[in-house]
């Protein structure tokens, strides 16, 4: 009996040694560091500055596309062309108008040459002495008229050849005082205000050739052509006549849910995997994070996937640009550790 009793206390004893035992390691195993959670996000590839639709800024018909899709191209190359017959006509109007105007302006400046001024003298003194002849004459004919010898009018005649004779010399004496004194101001001033409009005339004729040649604005790659030649292009509405983004420059657009975004910040390092290229990892970097919250816009084929979260839209670029050019709007997934602080 007494062995029985011992055997059942230290089967007792053990079993609360073994107890003690495991309430004494739980808190040890409760304060093991759980592993980071990666976040997994999806994004899609995209330019970092936003594709641009080419128009013209006038209307006409093209007669001349020079790009087709996936043509490289570089600032300021012309792409498309309209129909120019009009615009050239017009340029070479103004240039005309414009020689016109500086022609008139030179002989304002420089004045009646000496030859003019000389022809105009010799002018005024033949006049002067024809109106002095006159004059005499007439002062006979009163003399015969007095002593009866003379008719009334023969004396009338002599008086009206004798005034338009003195108006004669004053009308030249006044043309040739006009040449010596040289041009005038306000005809120094009219001319070169002729000048600075037909010069504007020429501008504005250079503008509108230079608006019927379409241009790159920047270096890109056509992405889409949108008309033909022959097409009847208009300004309201605007039609597209290409469509070019630059392609060297991508970053990825990604959705991260709304119960994660406090595990996002700027600079933090992730990668990107896409299934076209299997396991291979693209390094990128958060350059962005929006504040505004959203609406889900990328979908993905798991149809777990809720479809009515709200989604924090967040920037991450390439480091270092990846080696194959990535087509748009690619699909990706953005593998993203935990934060390197926890501050809100």
């Amino acid at each position: 009996m007494t062995k029985l009793r011992c055997l059942i206390l230290a089967v007792l004893l053990a079993g609360i040694a073994w107890l003690w035992r495991a309430c004494a390691a739980e808190p040890v195993r409760a304060a093991l560091p759980s592993p980071p959670r990666v976040l997994v996000a999806p994004g899609r590839v995209e330019t970092v500055r936003d594709p641009v639709a080419l128009a013209f800024e006038i209307p006409g018909r093209i007669t001349e596309i020079l790009v087709d899709e996936g043509d490289g191209v570089r600032a300021d190359q012309p792409v498309a062309r309209l129909d120019d017959r009009i615009a050239r006509a017009q340029l070479a109007g103004a240039e005309a108008a414009l020689a016109q105007a500086q022609a008139r302006h030179r002989l304002a400046v420089h004045g009646p040459r000496t030859e003019d001024v000389a022809a105009a003298r010799a002018e005024a003194d033949a006049a002067a002495v024809e109106a002095h002849h006159r004059s005499t004459e007439l002062e006979r004919s009163e003399r015969l008229g007095r002593s009866g010898a003379l008719a009334a009018a023969s004396i009338d005649e002599a008086a009206r050849v004798a005034q338009v004779a003195t108006a004669r010399s004053t009308a030249a004496t006044s043309r040739f005082r006009a040449l010596a004194a040289g041009t005038r101001t306000e005809q120094l001033e009219d001319a070169a205000a002729a000048v600075a409009l037909a010069q504007a005339g020429l501008d504005a004729a250079r503008v509108a050739l230079e608006q019927a040649v379409l241009r790159a604005p920047s270096n890109g790659v056509i992405l889409r052509r949108t008309a033909e030649p022959g097409t009847l292009v208009t300004v309201a509405p605007p039609v597209p006549v290409v469509e070019i983004a630059d392609l060297d420059r991508l970053e990825l657009r990604v959705e991260i849910d709304e119960a994660d975004i406090a595990a996002v910040e700027v600079g933090q390092a992730a990668y990107v995997t896409a299934e076209a290229y299997a396991d291979h990892r693209f390094p990128v970097v958060v350059s962005r994070v929006t504040r505004v919250l959203g609406r889900k816009a990328l979908r993905d084929d798991d149809p777990r996937a809720r479809v009515d979260t709200r989604v924090l839209e967040v920037i991450a670029r390439f480091e270092p640009a990846p080696p194959a050019a990535l087509p748009l709007g690619l699909r990706m997934q953005l593998h993203l550790g935990p934060p390197r602080t926890r501050t809100p």
